[in-house]
């Protein structure tokens, strides 16, 4: 059974334009999930049998009644029934029944779960893998964008936040329109050397300037019949902008030191985190933002859809797994737990770096299994302004800080040193930094992280 296509309907007496509340189990057992479950008259009962006709994979932990989810419109209510093995709120055990405004993740035996307010972007199937790319539902709605712009027009702009798969998606653009056959090129404007940016894009006649002892093409030409990928264009300088935007509406490129343009067949992929902004500044050409400004699409971040989580979990591990010669390990739901609480702010590109990391760390330990343990304290928490201040100490120095600063939370990268420092013991570290032990006991539930990753084999007593 293909787990990725479990379909479950949207309730029939729901409007296109209500909202499905609901939760979405990703991951059950060892393996990725992805089986929305709309909650019948506002709730839903877990259990080791299954949830709402949707089985579970090999839940050994799952009790017969694990836990009821409850949604009003209004909050969450997650009771647990009496487990065995105990149920959490967003990596949080509870005891009895919690109610609250939001939740995220529910954990209940092996099983993780999303909560919801409208589940209606998955009823549409589970996750996809195209090539190495994974697409969660929410992401194939943005991909369904891409596709009809490939088919309409030769232009597309695609913003998000850095890491989210920009280029990726230019490549889907580009391979669903007419030119597929065509190159693909792809320009990072930001590394391109200050006042090197005309040469380099439109090529450049012999004698042109000094040096020039031959006939260059630039990268529109090298994307003659293809598409040319513009990824940071909000960087491009004035100037080159103006000649970018006469190219395109001339369909002719006129080189550097030439005398008569080339004519040249392009379509264009732009990319940046937020070009309104930059024109609203003045910073970018209204008129060129209004020729390859739309269509837009935006790709969520990751942490918009931790719905692919594990299946990108999956493929870090096969993928070290395949380095070391081995099969790859498996992925323990406190992994899936502690990477979905998780904010990612370098999405993609942080994430798979550190799954790999961990998975890394797994094989070298002579495991096959991949813990929450094995990820880094750090990893997807992000670099606030606080943790880029100088140190006010040495790293490994044994000196207690001054007087308690209860009413100020110490950097996250502070917290995650001094339970190094103290080896995991929290009672320890939360007197080197001054505060009171419920603030890394906080910390460590908010990220997911075990202190245990820290011990080294220490004795892990509080002293409380």
């Amino acid at each position: 059974m293909d787990h990725s296509t479990v379909r479950v309907s949207v309730p029939p007496e729901a409007s296109v334009a209500e909202p499905v509340p609901g939760i979405v189990l990703i991951f059950s057992g060892d393996q990725p999930r992805c089986a929305p479950i709309p909650l019948d008259r506002g709730a839903v009962v877990l259990g080791r049998g299954g949830v709402a006709g949707v089985p579970l994979v090999d839940d050994s932990l799952m009790s017969r009644r694990h836990a009821r989810i409850a949604y009003d419109g209004a909050a969450w209510t997650v009771e647990d029934l009496g487990s065995t093995n105990g149920t959490s709120i967003n990596g949080e055990p509870i005891r009895g029944e919690v109610r609250r405004e939001a939740i995220q993740i529910v954990g209940a035996g092996t099983s993780v779960f999303l909560a919801l307010a409208d589940i209606r972007s998955f009823s549409r199937g589970g996750v996809q893998i195209e090539k190495e790319s994974v697409l969660g539902p929410r992401l194939q709605l943005v991909y369904d964008t891409i596709l009809r712009a490939a088919a309409a027009g030769d232009s597309l702009l695609v913003t998000g936040e850095s890491g989210t798969g920009k280029e990726l998606a230019a490549r889907a653009y580009h391979e669903a329109g007419p030119q597929v056959r065509g190159p693909f090129v792809a320009v990072n404007c930001a590394a391109i050397p200050e006042g090197l940016a005309e040469r380099l894009l439109f090529g450049a006649r012999r004698g042109a300037y000094s040096g020039a002892t031959h006939d260059t093409e630039g990268y529109v030409q090298a994307a003659h019949g293809g598409t040319l990928f513009l990824d940071e264009v909000a960087e491009l300088d004035a100037a080159v902008q103006a000649k970018l935007l006469r190219t395109i509406d001339t369909r002719q490129v006129l080189e550097l030191g030439a005398v008569a343009p080339r004519p040249v067949q392009i379509r264009i992929c732009a990319a940046t985190h937020d070009l309104r902004a930059r024109v609203a500044q003045g910073r970018f050409r209204d008129d060129l933002y209004y020729r390859i400004g739309r269509p837009e699409v935006r790709l969520p971040p990751l942490r918009e859809r931790t719905e692919e989580i594990p299946w990108l979990l999956t493929q870090c591990a096969k993928a070290v797994g395949t380095a070391y010669g081995k099969a790859p390990p498996t992925i323990h739901h406190s992994m899936i737990l502690a990477c979905a609480m998780r904010r990612w702010p370098g999405n993609l590109r942080e994430f798979v770096g550190e799954a790999r990391r961990a998975v890394t760390r797994a094989l070298d330990e002579g495991r096959r299994t991949v813990e929450a343990k094995d990820l880094d304290p750090l990893a997807g928490i992000g670099l606030g302004p606080e943790t880029l201040e100088p140190r006010t100490r040495q790293a490994g120095s044994d000196v207690r800080p001054g007087p308690p600063r209860a009413s100020q939370a110490p950097p996250e990268d502070e917290i995650a040193e001094a339970l190094r420092l103290e080896r995991g013991n929290v009672s320890r570290a939360a007197s080197r930094l001054g505060v009171h032990r419920n603030r890394i006991r906080r910390w460590l539930e908010k990220n997911g992280v075990d202190r245990s990753h820290f011990a080294e084999g220490s004795d892990l007593s509080d002293n409380d």
